[in-house]
């Protein structure tokens, strides 16, 4: 049996351990645990400084890399299109802004013509499945062959805008079928071409908006999820017939936030499918538009490339001969390196 005393002693020595504890706590322990935290709260603090200081030089940085690219813009890309027919296609009126910005770099380059398609929510949502059925059936009856294998109406009708710009095949397509074609596209309000229905092209440049600005704000997650993937179907069919067609293309995003992870830009730089097609980020920046058509004379001249900001670029800007030395000049770091048949005449 434990007598008192046992217990007694026991319970000295718990008060014994507290009572140093405390001493030690509240004296020289604190004190140098202390300094040790706050030693690590300052470097903390000086690196967090540091970070910041570096953050704000880069930012500094790549706005005037920018504003240099804009400026130099109309001289970099000057008589380097001569004669080249040119399809420019949008998703949103939303891209209105740097639509015209790069219609305009393309007439300093020499473009011979620059014509403007709208591909019209019709063309993949959900709900115009009859509107898109209808028109399908019209382009059976003129030229069949345009249809294509694709597994959707949206596919389908997105391939046969891509058969309509490209030299066709056969003898099949002749001037009057492509007006009567471009007609059925436009009167089911799949398409909207600013100006006359367009011939054949030399060059496509797709200038896609911000995914915000595709999606519905009032949408319940269903509808969304259904719409994003028509959408995305629509796109990718399109996409996928003017790499086949091995026409000269690039694929410009617009990507607020420098953000590229989402939207069209992500499926096209992450698939081997579209290697063909040169992207570019940044539409929606002053400098956005003048990448996009540096980004086309490169492919003219049997070059590709992703372009821009963003994480999954490559390079700032194509290694043209026309852009050797821009980085240098204006201070933004060093200078683009060589892609791929980029500096090709």
């Amino acid at each position: 049996m434990i007598d008192f005393r046992y217990h007694l002693v026991s319970l000295i020595s718990v008060f014994l351990a507290l009572a140093v504890g405390i001493v030690l706590g509240a004296g020289p322990l604190r004190e140098n645990l202390g300094n040790q935290l706050a030693e690590q709260v300052e470097q903390l603090r000086t690196e967090q400084d540091d970070l910041r200081t570096q953050a704000d030089e880069l930012e500094t940085e790549k706005d005037q890399l920018a504003s240099f690219i804009t400026e130099l813009g109309p001289d970099l890309v000057d008589d380097t299109l001569t004669g080249t027919r040119v399809a420019v296609l949008t998703d949103d009126a939303s891209t209105r802004a740097g639509i015209d910005r790069i219609t305009a770099l393309l007439e300093d380059a020499g473009a011979a013509s620059t014509v403007q398609i709208d591909l019209q929510p019709a063309l993949w949502e959900p709900d115009q499945e009859q509107q898109r059925s209808e028109a399908i059936e019209e382009i059976r009856d003129i030229a069949p062959s345009v249809l294509g294998d694709g597994s959707t109406s949206s596919e389908q009708l997105s391939a046969v805008v891509v058969a309509l710009l490209s030299p066709p095949a056969t003898g099949e397509l002749t001037p009057e079928l492509r007006d009567q074609l471009w007609q059925v596209l436009t009167d089911h309000q799949l398409v909207a071409v600013d100006g006359e229905a367009p011939a054949e092209v030399d060059a496509a440049l797709y200038a896609s908006a911000a995914p915000e600005e595709l999606t519905g704000g009032t949408e319940d997650d269903a509808v969304a999820t259904e719409r994003a993937q028509s959408l995305l179907s629509s796109q990718t069919a399109l996409l996928g017939a003017l790499a086949g067609t091995g026409m000269p293309a690039v694929v410009s995003a617009a990507t607020p936030g420098n953000d590229a992870t989402t939207g069209i830009l992500r499926t096209v730089r992450g698939d081997d499918v579209y290697d063909s097609i040169s992207t570019t980020d940044r539409l929606q920046e002053a400098d956005g538009p003048v990448l996009s058509v540096l980004a086309l004379i490169e492919q003219v001249r049997g070059g590709a490339g992703a372009y821009g900001t963003t994480a999954d670029a490559e390079d700032r800007l194509p290694a043209l001969p026309e852009t050797q030395g821009v980085g240098e000049d204006s201070g933004g770091g060093e200078g683009p390196t060589p892609s791929d048949g980029g500096g090709a005449e």
